[in-house]
């Protein structure tokens, strides 16, 4: 299981001048390999591998000396984002997409390296970078497994994090769930989620809660001239009110994502089409306040690491029907579920989680020893902070 660790970073102004520095000149070698790249194809229809760019890199520090700077590896690590962003393009053809052709980095679109294998050592409080020295990182909680990677980032707001990225042979299960417990879990904009126990979770809406400040903000952005430095500080300041929702929402979901694997050993979830939904512009800003998707990547690595399960379910006519079996036809503006049939009267919300659950029990069998026969939804890489 791969795991990355996320942690503050907090260097000196002479380590930021360097950091700035080298980051600037990864800008500059991704540029150049690229436009070779690019170059290499239109005039001798070759396409230049992983390992012809690594080799171009000799040729490339006699004509730039000051890529000494930088550690080989760093360099190396520059060519295999290129070729991820190549085989990523043409997979998008062959699905049938029209994805954007790879293009140039400008100065604010590449915010980050990485130490591939070497270069880099972690001493309690301290992170030794070659080709730059010791920087000060906040260690909130110890690593557990094997560094294999790291990745220095800058934020917009110009804050610097270190991402380990780990590797555990062993996976080690230290949270307790409840044995045999199940949950069925419907996502909404009304309720951020409805539980089939009859539990609701209230959508916390931390984007339209700071539209106000931020509509003020961008208004002051736009009248700074262009290039000046108060344009600069009005930057900082609309990206501080942006990094702030994003903080609020990922603790949020962080917290309850916990909640349910701490309570429950199989959660069973809708398979949404989450980036059709959003085409309606109604709902669209409304559902990626909400974040859906994040949550239910923190539930499935968290469930993972706690040995539960997270089952995704086809969602068609979930909130359409009665658990007797009755169809049940609702608009989005009814939020009460009234069956004829059984007689039952309850949120629309908490009947959908129900049939949720329902459908988990139809398509898998449960035993009294543990779950099996089940095609859970798992990630390989998560970010834990």
């Amino acid at each position: 299981m791969l795991k990355n660790y996320k942690f503050r970073m907090y260097p000196n102004k002479k380590q930021e001048i360097k950091l700035l520095e080298i980051l600037e000149l990864c800008r500059f070698t991704y540029n150049k390999q690229l436009e070779l790249k690019i170059n290499q194809y239109k005039e001798n229809k070759i396409n230049l591998s992983y390992f012809d760019l690594n080799h171009h890199l000799l040729q490339l520090k006699e004509e730039y000396s000051t890529l000494k700077k930088i550690h080989s590896q760093v360099l190396q690590n520059i060519n295999r984002r290129i070729n991820f962003t190549f085989n990523g393009f043409y997979k998008r053809i062959k699905k049938g997409e029209t994805p954007g052709f790879p293009r140039f980095k400008s100065k604010h679109r590449y915010d980050s390296f990485t130490y591939p294998q070497s270069g880099f050592k972690l001493n309690k409080q301290m992170l030794y970078l070659s080709k730059i020295s010791n920087l000060n990182i906040i260690k909130h909680r110890e690593i557990e497994g094997k560094i294999k990677t790291i990745t220095i980032k800058k934020t917009s707001t110009n804050k610097w994090f270190t991402c380990f990225s780990i590797e555990q042979k062993e996976k080690k299960n230290n949270v307790q769930t409840q044995e045999n417990k199940v949950i069925g879990i419907d996502v909404g904009l009304h309720h951020f989620y409805a539980n089939s126990e009859g539990k609701f979770v209230d959508n916390p809406r931390y984007l339209r809660k700071s539209e106000l400040k931020l509509k003020r903000q961008q208004r002051k952005l736009s009248r700074k001239v262009k290039g000046s430095e108060n344009r600069k500080k009005q930057q900082l300041k609309v990206a501080r009110i942006h990094e702030k929702v994003q903080n609020q929402r990922k603790d949020f979901l962080h917290k309850e994502s916990r909640k349910i694997i701490n309570n429950y050993s199989m959660i069973v979830i809708e398979k949404l089409q989450i980036k059709n939904m959003t085409k309606n512009h109604y709902l669209a800003k409304s559902i990626h306040d909400a974040s859906w998707k994040k949550f239910f990547q923190f539930l499935s690595y968290k469930a993972e690491d706690a040995d539960g399960k997270v089952i995704e379910i086809n969602p068609r006519k979930t909130s359409q029907a009665c658990i007797c079996g009755n169809k049940v036809e609702k608009t989005l503006a009814i939020r009460v579920h009234r069956c004829i049939q059984c007689g039952i009267e309850i949120d629309r919300d908490v009947m959908s989680a129900m049939i949720i659950k329902e459908r988990a029990f139809k398509k898998i069998k449960i035993g009294t020893v543990g779950t099996t026969e089940i095609q859970a939804c798992k990630r390989t890489s998560v970010e834990v902070q």
